[in-house]
């Protein structure tokens, strides 16, 4: 057996499948996966259908798609949030509640072979409710306003989203020795991953800079929610709604006025801290304002000229390399340092 199919399957996989679908569990768990996503995707598609009943064009049946596809992947994401750190925060905090981590040691797979089999097994079943999905999605080319290409790229942050939040379930489930206590971090991290990311966009939003020659994006931490990309996907639309700043900053606790112009421009004069327009009476400097984001991709900032999608997959990927190694530094129980195989050599030596 070649290289890559023991990394694909190790004994670990093999044991972690026929221990995962011989039980009740699963079948009972992809039923419930599939009723929830179904039952939403029947309700959207009653209520636009009550609603369409008086009129309905192309137009109409356009949006109607992506209400559908935006309401589904949204709902998509949520349920893995649910269901992914419950299948990794135990993968190896219960070998040691059940004192079988040591029977893993003593056989020939290396530590990292070990954590592999555990997240390659729980990946999977993540990825056969993906595939189930697949029929449901389908009903939104019943009214278009969706391309193929945007259902794959949601798939794909969709999948990434759920790796990601794998991997931390088994960094929680190697840093704490009791199942509940990695469940609940990796509970934890997934909040923050999916929620707190973008409450930050929020409450630190990026600010107006009225001379800037690009238009503003959100800050680069909110690119970690896959969230924001699934809904710049369905929506099609640039991002100008969230994590950037209403107002400019002047300094001194100031801020800008602005108001219309007969032409339907809007200009913007500086204002002190009581809100008094700085130099009133004198040629006082009219900023106009920055330049909207007129596509999907982002506009400024680190990641300028990428899709939205893009970044959140690229942050995502590092943070599962980052957790993994993480993990695999702190499985083994007895830890090799560089510095200590020198100090005994040279022990060894005199």
């Amino acid at each position: 057996m070649n290289r890559v199919a023991m990394a694909l399957w190790n004994p670990i996989v093999a044991k972690e499948y026929r221990s995962r679908m011989r039980t009740w569990r699963s079948p009972v768990a992809m039923t419930v996966y599939i009723l929830l996503l179904g039952g939403l995707g029947w309700a959207i598609f009653s209520s636009m259908s009550s609603s369409a009943r008086s009129g309905f064009n192309g137009g109409q049946a356009a949006n109607y798609g992506q209400a559908l596809f935006l309401f589904l992947v949204i709902f998509q994401m949520v349920l893995l949030a649910f269901i992914t750190p419950a299948l990794t925060a135990g993968a190896i905090s219960s070998e040691r509640e059940r004192q079988t981590i040591d029977l893993l040691f003593v056989t020939k797979l290396p530590s990292f072979s070990i954590l592999w089999g555990k997240l390659l097994a729980s990946m999977s079943f993540v990825l056969l409710l993906l595939l189930l999905s697949v029929p449901i999605f389908s009903l939104v080319f019943l009214f278009g306003g969706i391309e193929l290409d945007q259902v794959v790229a949601a798939f794909i942050v969709t999948a990434v989203g759920a790796l990601t939040l794998g991997v931390i379930g088994i960094a929680c489930s190697t840093a704490f020795r009791r199942t509940l206590a990695a469940t609940v971090a990796a509970y934890g991290a997934a909040f923050i991953l999916l929620a707190g990311s973008l409450l930050y966009g929020l409450l630190f939003p990026t600010p107006i800079d009225p001379n800037a020659t690009n238009a503003p994006a959100p800050p680069a931490v909110s690119y970690v929610s896959p969230l924001l990309p699934l809904i710049t996907i369905g929506t099609s639309q640039p991002v100008t709604w969230y994590g950037i700043g209403s107002g400019f900053s002047s300094g001194g606790g100031g801020g800008m006025m602005c108001s219309g112009t007969p032409g339907g421009a809007q200009q913007c004069v500086p204002t002190n801290a009581n809100g008094v327009v700085v130099g009133k009476g004198i040629a006082s400097p009219i900023y106009r304002n920055p330049p909207q984001a007129t596509g999907t991709t982002i506009p400024s900032g680190l990641f300028a000229g990428w899709q939205y999608w893009q970044a959140t997959v690229t942050l995502q990927l590092l943070i599962s390399l980052a957790a993994l190694v993480f993990s695999a530094v702190l499985i083994p129980p007895t830890r090799h340092l560089p510095w200590a195989r020198r100090t005994r050599a040279a022990g060894g030596a005199r």
